[in-house]
């Protein structure tokens, strides 16, 4: 979450479990793996040495380092049940399983149209 004081803006911003994962590949200590269960890019507190290559690493920024403990922390999903996606209340963060392809809203969304052009032919 990145708050921007300027604005009075809270933005939510996560790691996106990329496949090509440039975190886990680029840390050198073997800190972060997969969790075949949910897909999420686990950061082990115990084998992270605070090194920060994954950050460099991270095209997209959502890897953090946390001064307090010296080590690294990035979303590792709730083990499948995200609490930010819980809690949102506007459901502006959502979470969808990765094969999900949206058909089935497009479909949806498709079926309103025909209605709508239905009605007012």
């Amino acid at each position: 979450m990145f708050n921007f004081h300027d604005q009075g803006r809270f933005v939510p911003y996560t790691c996106t479990q990329c496949d090509e994962a440039w975190c886990l590949h680029a840390c050198p200590v073997d800190a972060i793996s997969l969790d075949a269960a949910t897909g999420a890019k686990i950061v082990s507190d115990a084998v992270c040495v605070g090194c920060k290559v994954c950050t460099i690493a991270c095209p997209f920024g959502t890897i953090n380092y946390n001064q307090s403990t010296g080590k690294v922390m990035k979303c590792d999903l709730c083990e499948g049940d995200p609490e930010c996606a819980k809690a949102c209340p506007t459901d502006a963060i959502t979470f969808v399983d990765a094969n999900w392809t949206g058909l089935e809203k497009m479909r949806s969304w498709a079926a309103k149209t025909d209605s709508a052009v239905q009605a007012g032919a």
